[in-house]
């Protein structure tokens, strides 16, 4: 079986989870994938694995490309028009554009022979899969991998005509459920996962340092918490000596948001205590863990987190937010702590008990390895949707 994955805007800082699936597809299940994407994004990540993992872009279209795509797309309004749902699509303006590229996506997926397109979004790329398949294109599944209100409208289009459908926590799924009650019953629960062969506990972390090395990896977005993480920072100057290493950019390449924590930082006096690593590479991220002390990430809404499944398979203490699916992630107590999202205060009090307790450390940052392993390996999401596409779900 030859499948394709479409992930918008590859490779971007957060596509590792998305790679360890595709590489655990092949060894575990010998499915071929090929990987298609929105457009680059403004700033591709140098993964140690980009290489491997080439990609075809539908933007920009080429001349031939469009020249190509028009009569496809032309050819395929029967089968639209005589559809209600898709109907009230193609009365906005926009959608027309869309199905340009819906067209270009069927012709790459005939070309590159993919039997079914798996899509890692349900924002604009799952509207171009579901139109696609309208048109005569592959079947298709989704991945839901954050709050659905946040990949705007027409899921129901985009939902009801996947041949399966994924989410990557419980909260995700009673959440489509309540939107969409009539998919409710397809969805399987299906986390990214971690390869805690590769994510461990690293020989160089030294056993003792005056100074406290917290790291944090998140794009750069006031979603992430920076706010709170920056209130409890300065909570915590006097008495304790440490750093934060952020690893993540903003949407705009460091134009935006990142602007905006420069200056917080240097406002409130954490010009020494708070580095912008900027985006990293895997390999980068990797190392920062294996090197530090603790992990933070104070998101205000989070799906699940990766992240934290990184941290924790590096035996690391991890300090998380107690929204979304975190909690099916992270036992306040016994493997991490958890805070209220944007609690400052909180915060400060969960920061200050990782750093002053030694055997708390120790305890959580083993029982979070052991969890992730049992639980979150990277096999995980790979072995729902190989038994999804072979019909075994």
């Amino acid at each position: 079986m030859r499948i394709g994955m479409l992930i918008p805007e590859f490779p971007g800082q957060t596509h590792s989870f998305f790679w360890r699936e595709i590489v655990e597809l092949r060894r575990r299940h010998g499915i071929e994938t090929r990987i298609l994407s929105t457009r680059l994004p403004a700033r591709p990540v140098a993964h140690d694995w980009v290489v491997e993992a080439k990609a075809d872009y539908l933007y920009p279209l080429s001349l031939a490309a469009a020249l190509s795509a028009v009569p496809a797309a032309v050819a395929g309004l029967p089968r639209l028009l005589a559809d209600a749902e898709s109907r009230r699509l193609l009365m906005r303006p926009r959608n027309w554009a869309m199905l340009l590229f819906a067209a270009r996506l069927k012709a790459l997926c005939r070309e590159a022979r993919i039997d079914h397109l798996h899509v890692h979004s349900c924002a604009n790329a799952a509207l171009l899969a579901a139109l696609s398949w309208r048109i005569g294109g592959p079947r298709y599944s989704l991945t839901l991998h954050g709050a659905i209100g946040d990949y705007g409208g027409d899921q129901g289009y985009k939902w009801r005509n996947a041949a399966f459908v994924f989410t990557v926590s419980e909260k995700l799924r009673d959440d489509v459920a309540r939107m969409l009650p009539d998919v409710g019953p397809r969805i399987r629960i299906a986390p990214m996962g971690v390869d805690t062969d590769r994510f461990r506990p690293g020989a160089g972390r030294p056993a003792a340092r005056p100074r406290f090395r917290w790291f944090m990896c998140a794009r750069l977005n006031p979603g992430k918490g920076y706010d709170a993480l920056l209130q409890a920072a300065a909570q915590l100057l006097p008495g304790h000596d440490f750093e934060i290493r952020v690893a993540g950019e903003d949407e705009e390449g460091g134009a935006g948001y990142r602007k905006v924590l420069e200056a917080s930082i240097a406002r409130i006096g954490l010009g020494s205590r708070v580095t912008l690593l900027g985006a990293l590479p895997q390999e980068g991220v990797l190392a920062e863990l294996q090197q530090a002390d603790g992990f933070v990430l104070p998101s205000l809404h989070e799906a699940l987190g990766v992240a934290y499944m990184e941290a924790m398979a590096c035996e690391l203490p991890v300090v998380g937010s107690r929204t979304g699916g975190v909690p099916e992630l992270i036992e306040d107590g016994a493997d991490g702590l958890l805070v209220p999202p944007g609690d400052a205060a909180a915060l400060a009090d969960a920061m200050r008990a990782v750093m002053s307790d030694g055997d708390l450390r120790a305890r959580m940052g083993t029982a979070a390895r052991q969890k992730v392993v049992a639980r979150f390996g990277a096999s995980r999401s790979a072995d729902a949707l190989a038994d999804s596409l072979n019909g075994r779900a």
